[in-house]
């Protein structure tokens, strides 16, 4: 199993306590979702939260770790330390459909001797499609930037939580697909039977896309 790290913190600033916000079924939160998405792929999650903020997710299924409380890179590699681990994978805790395959794509990249690698589809990143691939057995700092395995689809979408708009999107996708145990596929071709569905967050989405803009020509 590929463990999966998804960090998580009580204070964000944009959206407030977004990781508690329920999902379209009303029983289940986000970081509960992302869980439980990790664990219908066979993944083995682990959720990575600042120290201080233990017991705010003392609910979610899986084990917590607590650890450093500004730098998440950090915290990760003190959880990895904890538990012995290598090799491990980091979600945000707010990509509620994130792409499982293109998680297994980048670990078996990273298992070929890079230490980290990161997402690049269609050149964007920030999507919620897919984190980042740890391998700390690797003291080098190789990476690799994966290849949109989904070239035939105009986007991605962004589906991270930032904003309440990103919260309407991530219900209406949520009802539509069935929920955490819809291949990203599925979410992806949601998309292309609906165009109209990405304007609930359209223009969010249009701010996400300048800053990429902007880091790629280093303005």
């Amino acid at each position: 199993m590929i463990p999966v790290f998804i960090s998580a913190r009580t204070g964000s600033k944009r959206l407030k306590r977004k990781h508690f916000l329920p999902m379209s079924d009303g029983s289940t939160d986000v970081i509960s979702h992302i869980v439980l998405r990790c664990l219908h792929f066979s993944f083995e999650p682990m959720l990575c939260v600042p120290t201080g903020d233990f017991d705010s997710f003392d609910r979610v299924p899986c084990p917590v770790f607590e650890g450093d409380s500004e730098n998440v890179e950090a915290r990760l590699i003190e959880c990895a330390t904890q538990h012995n681990l290598q090799c491990f994978h980091h979600l945000d805790g707010d990509d509620p459909f994130f792409d499982e395959y293109a998680v297994v794509d980048s670990w078996n990249a990273a298992a070929m001797g890079l230490a980290r690698v990161t997402p690049s589809y269609n050149s964007q990143s920030g999507s919620g499609r897919v984190g980042t691939t740890y391998n700390l057995h690797v003291k080098a700092a190789g990476s690799r930037n994966l290849t949109d395995r989904l070239e035939n689809y105009p986007w991605p979408q962004r589906l991270t939580l930032d904003y309440p708009e990103d919260y309407h999107l991530i219900l209406a996708v949520d009802r539509m697909v069935g929920g955490y145990m819809a291949p990203r596929k599925a979410v992806d071709e949601l998309f292309v039977r609906n165009p109209q569905l990405h304007l609930i967050n359209w223009f969010r989405n249009a701010e996400w896309k300048e800053r990429q803009r902007d880091e790629r020509s280093g303005s």
